[in-house]
């Protein structure tokens, strides 16, 4: 592969033009350094020189730590919501939550969401899903011990914040090392419980202690408060820094003390710092870079031993003079080669780079190919790609399980067995997809039109179940249900939250203006909007509700004719009748 196959355009000189022009200077510096007898090459010089490759070393192992950190806490952040937003905390969804959670996530160990006694109507509750070997064990911590007492549940309910605790290893004999997350669960201004993840350390301590730079330095990872959660001896593991018993410490495990105390500060300082020292716990001079894990308040620590950084050029005056004639004669290869060996590799990972940014992860780099230096980057490059291609995968599926849960338990209040929202958000999918809508929006569009109706989890069952005609003032409190939507929905980041608020704000806008609650008219109606009121409509005529009988299909198609550009976009109106047979098609798979 060469720089013709991404389209880059070189300047007039070319690369290798350069590279020779290059050349005469280069060979009047090496001459000059050769008859310098008394050349240094300073600590400082050599150690800033191997510190760019322990930086970037270390940045690409934290970024991962830090991957892995953010996307467990926010199965906890997630869960916290979901049970805020629902109407009354129910037992066999908050089990059947817990429990997808763990199948899904093949790095949390077990997960909990224990209330408050007294805050709800479960009172001591807290259901516990783990996983063991392949299966997953349900549990209640409730029946088991005191939980409330326990700071993974007191310290989130006394600060309303999350917490992540300091990791242990478990109670079943020391085979899985863990951390717990634990994230408030607010309702009504008040703290009611908290959703925790316990997460499996093993995966991560072993990408840490398997790290190596050049094959010679090593990595440790150090918790909040100070204890050693990563490090290749691991008679460390759990132990803290700086210990109360410094001597018993000190006999066991560290050569330095006085630089165990500078390490320990560096260690639990804020931002990336590095700088040369002892390593307290072999007594080697070592250059240590450590850089922070924000999302836990963790700290990566990067120790590469100085004697391995000096090898490289302890016989560098003595070779300088006889390289000298091997590199004027060897200078033009050697340029040639560079521009071939160099560039082409890396703007391979360029490319590479912009893939990944751009949100493409598929794509694999060849890692057979290159210096041994971009065949490791490629191999990182890879292996960051699949570990981030699954975690939004997974994640991505669990906020769709979400979505249509909670969908679900929206229609169940409305004597619904789950069908409606399934067929209606089909409709809305290949009526989309016939308005033109790309692949992506059709799929958002099929989760978020699920999401339409969540506001009549606040409408009272006597309005809701009503048999009949509203009256005026039933009728006025149904048709807050949008309101009601809108509100449960507002301040989504995701794409797929912020189109199901802008769908339960709108599916009943009317194409001449008389729908509510807005009167907006025409296209100042999104048309996700449109889409989900003539899908809706169809699917609730020809549905059984408290208030109204089956209607047939032909009496809901001339219903809907006949408020061709009242109710509906005419536009969509046809696009309908010539889907026709796709949405029968859709309503007899999903039929009951």
């Amino acid at each position: 592969m060469n720089a013709r196959n991404y389209g880059i355009a070189f300047p007039p000189i070319s690369i290798k033009l350069k590279l020779l022009i290059f050349l005469i200077p280069s060979i009047l510096i090496l001459f000059g350094i050769s008859m310098i007898s008394d050349i240094k090459i300073t600590q400082k010089t050599i150690l800033e020189h191997m510190g760019q490759e322990v930086y970037y070393s270390g940045l690409s192992m934290a970024n991962e730590v830090e991957i892995f950190m953010q996307s467990s806490q926010k199965i906890a952040l997630d869960m916290a919501n979901t049970i805020e937003i629902a109407s009354q905390p129910n037992n066999n969804f908050i089990k059947k939550l817990l429990k997808i959670n763990v199948e899904k996530n093949s790095d949390i160990y077990g997960s909990t969401i224990s209330l408050s006694p007294g805050a709800t109507r479960l009172g001591f509750y807290a259901p516990y899903y783990y996983r063991k070997g392949k299966n997953i064990i349900y549990k209640s911590l409730a029946s088991s011990y005191d939980y409330t007492q326990w700071d993974w549940f007191r310290i989130p309910m006394e600060t309303g914040k999350p917490l992540w605790g300091e990791p242990y290893y478990d109670e079943g004999g020391g085979d899985d090392f863990m951390v717990t997350y634990s994230a408030p669960i607010f309702r009504d201004g008040y703290h009611i419980g908290v959703a925790t993840v316990d997460i499996s350390l093993d995966n991560l301590m072993h990408k840490v202690q398997s790290m190596r730079v050049d094959n010679k330095g090593y990595a440790l990872l150090v918790s909040k408060e100070g204890h050693i959660i990563s490090h290749p001896d691991k008679r460390l593991l759990l132990k803290k820094i700086l210990p109360e018993d410094m001597e018993g410490f000190q006999k066991r495990f560290v050569k330095e003390l006085p630089e165990l105390m500078i390490f320990s500060e560096l260690m639990t300082s804020a931002g990336i710092q590095s700088r040369a020292m002892k390593d307290p716990f072999t007594g080697k001079e070592s250059w240590v870079i450590v850089m922070p894990i924000k999302s836990a308040g963790w700290t990566l620590g990067i120790v590469y031993p100085y004697n391995e950084i000096m090898r490289k050029f302890n016989n560098i005056q003595y070779l300088l003079g006889i390289l000298f004639l091997i590199i004027a004669a060897l200078m033009v290869v050697m340029m040639l080669w560079i521009s071939s060996t160099i560039t082409s590799p890396v703007l391979t990972l360029v490319k590479q780079t912009e893939r990944y940014a751009g949100g493409d992860f598929k794509d694999r780099l060849d890692e057979t190919k290159g210096s041994k230096e971009i065949q490791k980057l490629s191999n990182a490059f890879n292996v960051m790609g699949v570990a981030i291609e699954q975690k939004i995968k997974e994640l991505r599926e669990t906020q769709r399980e979400i979505v249509f849960h909670l969908a679900l338990a929206a229609e169940y209040r409305d004597n619904d067995t789950g069908m409606h929202i399934k067929r209606m958000s089909h409709y809305c999918a290949v009526l989309g997809k016939a308005y033109g809508l790309d692949d992506e929006e059709c799929d958002l569009l099929l989760h978020a039109s699920s999401m339409h109706d969540i506001g009549k989890i606040g409408i009272a069952d006597a309005v809701l179940l009503k048999k009949g005609k509203l009256e005026s003032d039933e009728w006025k409190m149904m048709q807050t249900h949008v309101q009601i939507g809108e509100d449960i929905l507002s301040g989504g980041n995701s794409r797929l939250i912020q189109m199901a608020q802008l769908i339960a704000s709108t599916h009943h806008e009317h194409w001449d203006g008389s729908g509510y609650p807005r009167g907006i008219k025409g296209e100042e109606i999104p048309i996700v909007g449109r889409i989900a009121c003539i899908c809706d409509v169809f699917d609730s005529l020809t549905s059984e509700r408290p208030y109204k009988k089956v209607w047939t299909v032909e009496e809901a198609l001339n219903e809907i004719k006949a408020n061709n550009g009242k109710m509906f976009d005419p536009y969509l109106v046809e696009l309908f009748m010539r889907i026709l047979p796709d949405i029968l098609d859709i309503k007899n798979k999903f039929a009951g």
